[in-house]
């Protein structure tokens, strides 16, 4: 753990935090998860009432939803307190969304007595052989499954709805001055920030500082699908392994590694292709076999491509994870001693980056791009930055978080516009004065976490818009 002390705007906002609730559980995030909210998203539209209050089960009974309950982000079924009529009985309990119905198994929900009072299980995908939802008391569960035609054209996830209702902190809130607003804002973003710090450091602590480096980047090169798959990679090979290497070899260990040149025969490419993949082959195939365990499908890095843009495909990016190891020296010093640190420095190496390959390609496959494309564009060095440069800095070189305030909010963030939705309200000034710096994304981010999806009482008794007017 880092020895620096902690900056004084998270403290205050960890005071504030842990006095509006008693001492808020800090979950943390898990490696690679910060931004896996899809099943987040459909249960914030399944308590919106999107899909209706109507529903029939897989084995044909009557559902009517007569009361939601509340949303229940800690542990246990994911809403309390719902009130169904099953075929006219009326029930009381507990709901839980999978995205897969043997999902209750996987995740051990069927010996777990805390899911004893679950009256309904939603699903959005069922296996073809039946799936039967049990309680530990083998008490048979109804299931319904949800899927996206039963939701209006306007609420789909791929539109982007921002699937939460105003909370009742919307009102003390706008009541404040700006000048307030932003003083809370900014120390729940300066929070937030520590608390990433305070990760990052224990990676140091665990693999040493260049490694965490390494790994941290790379993560964010994954955007929101891939980070673990890359977390994975950069584990089994690490960066001492990796600078070990000639750079052919090394980038050849990665796309090896990967499981992406197994899938691809090289006959079947185009020449340019043939010849970048005939390079790579020469030198996996002598450390293929040293890697057989890892090329085993239960072992592969699980890459979502389904819903990947082309730009963001992780081959491109481990083409790009490639071209920074060729400038690694370059881009790691600075984040590993924080004097050396210069934010227009390290953006311009990594907007040099080249690669005589990648530069003009999105997969291993596609046709060359008609114009070149950048390796590491600027919303993903806003990303490094955010995530991995100024976490990792901040805490030991204070001055630095004046740099951090002044960057800008560049991704169009669906949490943060629930989270907007949540805390201001539709067309709300707020919202617009709180929307252009990265650190008011942060900074709303971490108090909807904090508050909204600790709360369990649909806003009922939630006491954080009360003590609103103790922040001065």
């Amino acid at each position: 753990m880092p020895t620096h002390p902690s900056l004084p705007l998270a403290d205050r906002y960890a005071r504030f935090r842990d006095a509006v609730f008693g001492g808020v559980e800090d979950r943390g995030t898990l490696p690679g998860l910060d931004e896996a909210w899809t099943e987040l998203d459909w249960q914030s539209l399944w308590f919106a009432g999107a899909f209706g209050t109507q529903f029939t089960t897989t084995d044909g009974q009557k559902i009517e939803v007569t009361d939601f309950g509340t949303w229940n982000s800690g542990p246990g079924p994911d809403f309390t307190h719902a009130t169904l009529r099953v075929d006219g009985e009326s029930r009381r309990g507990d709901l839980e969304l999978d995205t897969d119905a043997r999902d209750w198994e996987h995740h051990a929900h069927g010996s777990n007595p805390g899911y004893n009072r679950v009256v309904l299980h939603l699903v959005l995908r069922t296996p073809e052989a039946r799936f039967f939802t049990r309680t530990s008391q083998h008490h048979e569960v109804p299931q319904v499954v949800l899927n996206a035609s039963m939701l209006p054209a306007d609420a789909t996830p791929a539109r982007g709805m921002a699937a939460a209702r105003l909370g009742r902190c919307a009102t003390p809130l706008a009541a404040l001055d700006e000048g307030k607003a932003q003083s809370i804002i900014e120390s729940a973003a300066q929070f937030r920030l520590e608390r990433k710090s305070r990760r990052l450091h224990r990676l140091v602590q665990a693999q040493g500082r260049e490694q965490a480096i390494f790994q941290s980047l790379a993560q964010t090169l994954g955007y929101r699908n891939n980070q673990q798959p890359f977390v994975i990679l950069t584990q089994r090979l690490p960066i001492r392994d990796l600078l070990s290497r000639g750079a052919l070899e090394r980038e050849a260990m990665l796309f090896g590694v990967s499981g992406f040149l197994e899938k691809i025969r090289v006959e079947d490419t185009a020449d340019a292709t043939r010849s970048y993949l005939r390079h790579l082959w020469s030198q996996w195939w002598k450390q293929r076999d040293a890697c057989a365990r890892w090329l085993e499908p239960q072992s592969l890095p699980r890459w979502n491509l389904a819903t990947t843009r082309p730009g963001n495909h992780p081959q491109r990016r481990l083409g790009a994870l490639a071209a920074m190891l060729s400038s690694w020296k370059r881009l790691s010093e600075p984040l590993t001693d924080a004097t050396r640190w210069s934010q227009p420095a390290w953006k311009e190496a990594l907007a040099a980056l080249q690669h005589e390959f990648w530069t003009s390609r999105y997969t291993l496959t596609a046709a060359p791009a008609t114009k070149p494309i950048t390796l590491i564009g600027e919303t993903r060095v806003h990303e490094m930055l955010a995530n991995v440069a100024y976490p990792l800095l901040v805490p030991e070189r204070t001055r630095l978080w004046a740099e951090y305030l002044e960057l800008p909010a560049l991704l169009d963030n669906q949490k943060v516009r629930r989270a907007m939705l949540r805390l201001f309200g539709e067309d709300s000034p707020l919202s617009a004065s709180f929307n252009t710096r990265l650190h008011h994304h942060q900074g709303l981010l971490q108090i909807y976490e904090d508050f909204c999806l600790e709360d369990d009482s649909a806003c009922a008794a939630c006491p954080f818009p009360e003590r609103l007017k103790e922040w001065v």
